[in-house]
């Protein structure tokens, strides 16, 4: 069975782990969908880690099949592209998650992941920011 997921994947951490892991046993073969730096740019208003490095970061994992990059806001066009049997999402787009409407149309049984602890990429980013600061003995200004 091929199952898909997709996110930002901009700085992988414990719940990325947690997440394609349990997305990959869902089935045989897990394909992946990151949002382009360009979505990235316009919707969390930071610089991405670029397209190339986060693909490579995810297929060194070893159980991903394939990274594909996706420009639209939501993931229907990929998820219509790839055709899974399972498309795994965070539970929390549970009630509100854009690709309900295109797995009822392919026949894609759609998975609510559960989240596992409080990570995020923006906690990790301002957790390396903090511990740089402390090391340095800088303030931040």
């Amino acid at each position: 069975m091929l199952v898909t997921c997709n996110g930002c994947f901009n700085l992988l951490h414990p719940g990325h782990m947690f997440y394609l892991g349990f997305c990959r046993g869902q089935g045989d073969e897990l394909v992946v969908g990151i949002n382009s730096d360009s979505y990235i740019r316009r919707h969390k208003e930071r610089e991405p880690i670029p397209e190339k490095e986060r693909i490579d970061a995810l297929m060194a994992l070893g159980f991903i099949k394939q990274v594909h990059v996706f420009w639209e806001d939501d993931p229907s066009l990929f998820i219509k592209m790839i055709r899974p049997d399972i498309h795994c999402t965070g539970e929390e787009y549970e009630g509100r998650c854009p690709e309900q409407v295109i797995c009822e149309e392919i026949g894609a049984k759609l998975v609510f992941v559960p989240r596992v602890g409080h990570w995020s990429s923006s906690m990790m980013r301002e957790r390396c920011k903090e511990e740089l600061l402390s090391t340095r003995g800088c303030v931040e200004t």
